[in-house]
């Protein structure tokens, strides 16, 4: 695995929680809506609803999403654990901003005080290539 892979598993865990709180506000949606859209109706004996179903579609996403953001934090300390071994400051900065924060590169730049072509083109190879090193110390 490379560094940037490494990296990036911090920004497509925090894509994926995104993702599932999409699906748990439609589910808190649904749960609580008093009217039913027909896809949704679900007949039990004596023809009643089943609302119960609809509840517990929205406790079993807010326990995935709660695991998930458990992961997230794994992977972020882990993460932040090798970062600390950058000694330039600068580039442990950037790192934290953009694979621990998920700020765009734009917005990594204007933190750091440099141009956007300087943090994709130096500073973020630069960077790679001390974490490559450190992950590979530190497995």
């Amino acid at each position: 695995m490379t560094a940037k892979e490494w990296l990036m598993r911090a920004r497509k865990q925090e894509e994926r929680i995104i993702a599932l709180q999409g699906s748990k506000q439609r589910a808190y949606d649904r749960a609580v809506s008093t009217t039913a859209r027909p896809r949704e109706v679900c007949v039990i004996s004596g023809g009643k609803t089943a609302p119960d179903e609809k509840n517990t579609a929205y406790i079993e996403l807010c326990e995935e999403i709660d695991r998930q953001i458990d992961e997230l934090n794994r992977i972020r300390t882990e993460i932040l654990h090798v970062i600390r071994g950058v000694q330039d400051s600068t580039l442990a900065t950037l790192l934290i901003e953009y694979y621990i924060n998920s700020k765009t590169w734009e917005q990594v730049a204007v933190v750091l005080n440099y141009s956007y072509s300087q943090v994709v083109k130096y500073l973020h190879p630069t960077a790679l290539r001390e974490i490559q090193h450190a992950i590979e110390c530190h497995i």
